[in-house]
């Protein structure tokens, strides 16, 4: 069962604006615990909590656990690890179960704005667990043992759901300690990210955005619905991770950070509890003060007019068959081998090529589809146009590239990539219509040149469907 934690997003401003009227935010304020320790018995833990979930639902199959009021009292501590100061956390404490190398995290709902003048980044803080409630969310058949990961939520039971901790009541159940330290994001790379890890402050070195999100703000494009989504590119291995922002953050309309560095990040789920995303409290968490980027080599072939009436090579997928595709020489690997590649597909009468890591059990997921050999040495001025539609956009899951010296090998080809348009929207269904590539100059190649569509995805990460269409070359 899902919470409604983050369905309050898409009618913040209304909320936000009874809060304002009905209650002032100071009218609930902890009290100030100057010089004075909590007097608690801590007896509990964050594991703990998870562990309770999971053996009522391996027991019961109910979907929420609430801790009983007529027991010893229960309390955990934790440290917290966001803050709402720049308003990319609603209503929502993440807190971690040690200021370093912590085992797990969880997010905590509360009915209350401004959490950061009492529970900063590095606070820490008790929570009483008696008549509190917690679920578990991952998106699909809400199982801890399975292979997808998913966030566990407490709060307070309200209509059959877990659901913020009301204003009134929260400060009985959240105590603030004295005690502010210092918080150590753990360091990760990208496939490290898994169920213990979601709610904990981590940090992976060696990023950049995409070259694609460049010139792009955090979460202020048309497109962009209560959440901007970026991707971070791994200079290590090429893999990639999503970036969520709020649409109602103070920086979102600020420009996504051009360098490379390390970025520490709260290590989510998205709305959906679908896919992995890291969630900053403010910019400062990304510094990317490395001018020293490390983008792949772009096909620069000039900016004069190119094509022409000679047709070199041109596939619409109609009137065909994957079969039909493998004996005219394409070739369509999962470098991994995995089961999922790209497939042919058809609507509205048209037919193109189409992959996704949406449970595709793949993380990553790679897939390349290549074309057959285009001969080039015949003709002048070639172009390169092709088509790209995308489902449920998440990522830019999809790069084309061009080499002139593939034999059969993809990690021994010299590739370039290709400066395209490709579709990035809509981040909920599919699009109604294909996105044109522009004009492509491939005329300095020579020889027998193929084209590549290289999928990157994840599942659990970037899920991105992609369709390809209308490949197409000509020259003079």
């Amino acid at each position: 069962m899902k919470t409604i934690k983050f369905l309050k997003l898409i009618s913040f401003a209304a909320i936000a604006a009874l809060t304002i009227s009905c209650v002032q935010d100071d009218e609930y304020d902890v009290p100030l615990v100057g010089g004075t320790e909590p007097d608690v018995t801590v007896n509990s833990s964050i594991g703990a909590v998870r562990s309770a979930w999971d053996q009522n639902n391996s027991r019961t199959g109910e979907e929420i656990y609430t801790f009983p009021t007529d027991t010893g009292d229960l309390y955990l501590a934790a440290y917290v690890v966001s803050s709402d100061y720049a308003g990319n956390f609603y209503k929502t404490l993440i807190v971690q179960d040690a200021p370093e190398n912590p085992d797990f995290g969880i997010e905590v709902l509360v009915d209350k704005t401004a959490l950061f003048e009492s529970y900063e980044v590095g606070r820490k803080v008790y929570i009483k667990l008696n008549g509190l409630s917690v679920s578990y969310d991952d998106g699909s058949r809400n199982d801890p043992t399975d292979s997808n990961a998913g966030r566990y939520s407490l709060g307070s039971l309200i209509g059959g759901r877990v659901d913020d901790i009301p204003q009134f009541t929260y400060t009985n159940h959240i105590f603030r300690s004295v005690d502010v330290v210092e918080i150590v994001p753990t360091v990760v790379n990208i496939e490290d990210f898994d169920q213990d890890n979601l709610n904990t402050m981590i940090q992976i070195q060696g990023m950049q955005f995409e070259r694609n999100e460049l010139g792009k703000t955090y979460a202020g494009e048309a497109s962009d619905q209560f959440d901007g989504f970026r991707i971070l590119l791994s200079c290590a291995d090429e893999s990639t991770a999503t970036l969520q922002t709020s649409t109602f953050s103070d920086f979102k309309s600020h420009t996504v950070a051009q360098g490379q560095g390390n970025i520490s990040a709260v290590l989510a789920k998205d709305f959906r509890a679908d896919f992995f995303v890291m969630i900053i409290s403010n910019p400062a968490d990304i510094d990317f003060s490395s001018t020293d980027r490390c983008d792949p080599v772009i096909l620069d072939c000039g900016t004069n007019p190119v094509g022409g009436a000679t047709v070199l090579f041109d596939q619409d997928f109609d009137s065909t068959t994957e079969g039909d595709l493998a004996n005219d020489g394409w070739l369509n690997v999962n470098v991994n081998g995995g089961s999922n590649d790209y497939s042919l597909r058809s609507f509205s009468g048209n037919s193109y090529m189409q992959t996704g890591a949406y449970r595709s059990g793949e993380n990553p997921m790679e897939v390349w589809l290549i074309t057959p050999p285009i001969d080039l040495s015949a003709t002048t001025d070639e172009e390169l146009t092709f088509e790209t539609n995308v489902g449920y956009h998440n990522g830019d899951a999809l790069s084309v590239y061009v080499s002139t010296d593939f034999t059969g090998d993809i990690d021994t080809a010299t590739w370039a990539l290709v400066d395209a348009d490709l579709a990035d929207s809509p981040s909920n269904g599919y699009g109604t219509s294909f996105t044109e590539s522009g004009s492509i100059n491939v005329s300095c190649l020579e020889g027998n040149m193929v084209v590549a569509f290289k999928y990157l995805g994840a599942d659990g990460g970037i899920t991105t469907t992609f369709q390809i269409d209308n490949v197409k070359v000509t020259g003079n």
